[in-house]
């Protein structure tokens, strides 16, 4: 498989759009954007045209058997980065302390990390996720 071949199907499996640098991307293979965030209005003015685009959810994908509390660490300060409040993250499987970690960063800081695995992807069962 070609290199980011694996990343880029799981960000487009899932709505998204992969970031144009893949090396150096700090920390965000992808974008998802709500369609809550497009404007309401037919025609916005010229200053809103792009603005949803500061609305979205950032998107990490590893080809790991079972990510750590390592991976979603250093996620969770992409998210902060980003300003973002909720992010997927995609991996085949993750650790308990991974999970914990997910946990714990939500209640500490009220932002969200969901976890799907490629078999969620595959079997389609993504949906109640996303939402």
């Amino acid at each position: 498989m070609p290199p980011f071949e694996f990343e880029n199907r799981a960000v487009i499996a899932l709505g998204g759009i992969k970031n144009a640098a893949q090396v150096g991307d700090m920390g965000i293979d992808g974008k998802i954007f709500p369609t809550s965030a497009l404007p309401l209005k037919k025609k916005p003015m010229a200053s809103e045209t792009f603005s949803f685009m500061n609305e979205y959810y950032p998107l990490q994908v590893k080809e790991k058997d079972k990510s750590g509390r390592p991976d979603i660490d250093q996620f969770e300060t992409a998210l902060m980065r980003a300003g973002q409040k909720k992010g997927f993250f995609v991996s085949f499987g993750y650790t308990s302390d991974a999970l914990t970690e997910i946990d714990r960063f939500f209640r500490k800081t009220g932002n969200v990390i969901v976890p799907l695995t490629v078999a969620d992807i595959l079997n389609e069962e993504i949906a109640h996720k996303i939402a």
